[in-house]
C-alpha cells in the first residue's frame, strides 16, 4: 500500500469565504418577524378549526390562549434581539 504525500493539502490555506454573502443579524431579524406575523394571521383560523374539532370548546378562548403563547414568543424575540450583538 502506498503512502500518500499530504502535506501540500495542509499547508495551502483555506478558500476565504469572507467575500460570499451569508445571512446576517438583520435577515434573521426580518425572517423572524415575518414568522410571526403568518402565525398572528394564521391564529383566527386555527382556533376556529381546533373549537370544530372538540365539543364545546370556544373559538374565543382558544384565540385568548394563542395570543397569550404568541405574546411570549414576541417577548423572548425582543429580549434576544437586545442581548445580540448587532454589528451591521
Amino acid at each position: 500500500m502506498a503512502v500518500q504525500d499530504t502535506t501540500q493539502a495542509v499547508t495551502q490555506p483555506a478558500e476565504d469565504v469572507s467575500e460570499g454573502r451569508t445571512v446576517g443579524t438583520k435577515e434573521q431579524l426580518g425572517a423572524g418577524v415575518i414568522a410571526l406575523g403568518i402565525f398572528a394571521l394564521l391564529m383566527p383560523w386555527a382556533s376556529g378549526e381546533i373549537a370544530a374539532l372538540v365539543d364545546g370548546a370556544e373559538p374565543y378562548t382558544i384565540l385568548s390562549g394563542s395570543v397569550m403563547v404568541l405574546g411570549l414568543f414576541i417577548l423572548a424575540a425582543g429580549i434576544a434581539i437586545i442581548v445580540q450583538r448587532m454589528d451591521d
